[in-house]
């Protein structure tokens, strides 16, 4: 069982108190999962009680945080833009983001569009301090497809709004001496940076991961200064003035990039396929004229660029359109091979099944023959010398002789 953070501590006591008073309808079911100090009333002894609230309010806290790890992550995107087409009478989401209180019912009930807006900013609340606590994408279901998807920039920029937002709702709460956010200090939450790390880190693709991999194994065989370069192009200078080291570096990739695919380790089309999504981000990017450049100085210019995808093409410019087609075309031959060797691994399979069977079936009892083969196998049987008779014929002249 994870470690329950502090801010979700703190986030969930605000919001289970404002519902109890905003539904308190809802009361009779919280108080199944959630006890609150005047549970405790009953204890006498000041120091005695205060000890049992600590105690019951940690379980409490614990229950509800476990539930809210399988319940809130997959809604990640509907919570974080607001989507209330989750709410609507048709929807068939699941909105019990705690235990037995689903929030379709609580938003289609009579409260005020300011009511509505607190339940968003706890909800995004409460899922933010449980992202960090997340350790795999199987967590966010579906919606870890989206996260691949989104440009990681406005992914931010949202992150940041949002959290802007929530500042301002419960410090305009606090200052009407409203319950709403009575106890809670938006000081305790991450920062838009820190959950855009976390998610991206456990969210990074294969090509990021083996790009990485391949960064730190080979950052010092290459052995060149960086240290004085400013920007990418004194980067790409330093290395295209050393073209061996660089070879010598593809070379590698290529290698250990042949090896893992052979292994079985990652798959051709799950790299291209990246790739391609990777391109439609490189369209705008600056710097593009310098990788040209390096590439024209490492004599891949002209036709042999433009039998990387086009990148020859249109002046000798990078075009990102004929590259993204050829990865596209790439994609579906990595797609064909991969079919094609899954259905002749299957029928080699299948094969080496009915080989060990007949083998099972050799060594457990040979086949019934039928009534002429028996009387064949018995007549050569017959006819064969025996070797005990011929043995005995021998023996029998050696006495004679003698």
């Amino acid at each position: 069982m994870s470690t329950v953070p502090d801010e979700f501590k703190k986030v969930i006591k605000d919001f289970v108190s404002d519902i109890k008073s905003t539904f308190p309808e809802y009361v009779p079911l919280i108080n199944k999962w959630w006890k609150d100090e005047r549970e405790y009333s009953y204890i006498e002894e000041p120091l005695e009680r205060a000890q049992a609230i600590e105690k019951g309010q940690e379980i409490s806290t614990k229950i509800v945080f476990e539930f809210c790890k399988k319940k809130l992550p997959p809604r990640f995107f509907d919570i974080l833009y607001q989507n209330a087409d989750i709410f609507k009478e048709d929807s068939e989401m699941d909105t019990e983001f705690l235990p037995h209180i689903h929030f379709k019912n609580l938003w289609q009930d009579d409260i005020s569009d300011k009511t509505r807006e607190t339940m968003w900013k706890y909800l995004q609340l409460i899922v933010f301090s449980i992202v960090g606590t997340l350790d795999n994408k199987e967590m966010f279901g579906d919606t870890a497809k989206i996260f691949e998807a989104i440009n990681q920039d406005d992914f931010k920029n949202k992150l940041e709004e949002t959290l802007t937002k929530m500042q301002e709702i419960f410090d305009n709460n606090a200052e009407d001496d409203k319950p709403s956010g009575g106890s809670f200090n938006m000081e305790d939450m991450p920062t838009a940076g820190d959950i855009h790390e976390h998610i991206t880190g456990m969210l990074d693709g294969k090509l990021g991961k083996l790009a990485r991999e391949i960064a730190e194994e080979t950052a010092q065989s290459i052995n060149i200064d960086m240290e004085n370069a400013t920007d990418m192009k004194d980067v790409l200078g330093k290395l295209i003035k050393n073209p061996t080291k660089l070879m010598s570096l593809v070379q590698n990739v290529g290698s250990k990039l042949d090896n893992k695919m052979k292994s079985g380790e990652i798959k051709e089309s799950e790299l291209v396929q990246e790739a391609t999504e990777i391109m439609n981000k490189m369209k705008n990017m600056k710097g593009m004229s310098d990788i040209q450049a390096m590439l024209s100085k490492l004599g891949l210019s002209g036709a042999d660029l433009a039998g990387l995808g086009g990148l020859g093409a249109m002046g000798g410019k990078l075009n990102t359109s004929a590259m993204e087609a050829q990865l596209q075309r790439n994609l579906k031959l990595a797609q064909q091979k991969e079919r094609m060797k899954t259905k002749l691994d299957a029928a080699k399979l299948a094969k080496e099944n009915e080989k060990a069977k007949q083998s099972f079936t050799s060594d457990t009892g040979a086949p019934k023959m039928s009534d002429e083969e028996l009387i064949q196998i018995f007549s050569e049987d017959t006819n064969k010398p025996n070797k005990t008779n011929k043995s005995s014929k021998s023996k029998n002249k050696n006495n004679k002789k003698q």
